[in-house]
């Protein structure tokens, strides 16, 4: 295993919480958490449970980075 690697896994273990949301929560909050960022608003002040999933969980990231995309062609 390589050090980039074993880091991410470390990381990973200290930023679980006794009380972090599913994939199926984080989805049914992405469109929030995306509007607020489009809005200059502190998302992960405003939604801190979906951005520590969004920082765990490789699926979820990559659907709010889609949206989020998306969101920023609808703004210019």
């Amino acid at each position: 295993m390589n050090q980039s690697k074993f880091e991410r896994i470390i990381r990973s273990i200290h930023e679980t919480r006794e009380d972090e949301i599913s994939c199926s929560e984080c989805f049914d909050h992405l469109s929030t958490y995306v509007d607020l960022e489009t809005a200059g608003v502190d998302a992960a002040k405003q939604m801190p449970y979906v951005k520590q999933h969004l920082n765990q969980c490789r699926v979820c990231r990559e659907e709010y980075e889609t949206l989020l995309d998306l969101a920023r062609q609808e703004v210019t």
